[in-house]
């Protein structure tokens, strides 16, 4: 008998744009919900609200990544946090075909890298970022603590 998914302290709003997604990823809402949880059960006093994930394709990620962060390529995730005050948290958007790439890149299941960009997607959505060393230890850290607990491998050790 299957696992429900674990229960959040706030509303999550999963929305397939790019229909190839539920082809790939088998039950995206319990994915998300799963690996959201996981990374919230490891922060000490995480921000709290409503939280939107866009599952979209490269064409659509190119024009947000454009559009707000001045870059003209596809990426695999973006998030949005939202600047007002609770019940929202923000959104993440993630790019079907980057990640599947990515994912054949590195051998690993895509539904393993698609939990480790939501977490990493979060994570960005609870202040955290990579833009020093230290910051990028720190977030890294937390993220192949959430993917051990979930039985994924460390996404930033390279495997031969």
């Amino acid at each position: 008998m299957p696992q429900s998914a674990p229960e959040l302290p706030f509303d999550i709003d999963v929305a397939v744009i790019h229909r190839p997604w539920n082809e790939t990823v088998k039950d995206i809402e319990r994915l998300v919900i799963t690996a959201t949880s996981q990374i919230l059960s490891l922060l000490e006093t995480p921000k709290l609200g409503e939280l939107s994930l866009a599952f979209i394709d490269d064409k659509a990620i190119k024009a947000l990544n454009r559009d707000y962060r001045h870059k003209g390529t596809p990426t695999n995730v973006l998030s949005f946090p939202d600047m007002g005050p609770a019940p929202l948290l923000g959104d993440i958007v993630l790019a079907y075909e980057t990640i599947l790439a990515e994912a054949e890149e590195k051998s690993v299941p895509v539904s393993n890298h698609v939990t480790h960009l939501v977490i990493h997607g979060f994570l960005h959505l609870q202040g955290y970022d990579h833009e020093t060393d230290a910051q990028a230890a720190l977030m890294e850290s937390l993220e192949i603590k959430a993917l051990e607990a979930l039985n994924i491998d460390n996404p930033y050790e390279i495997h031969d």
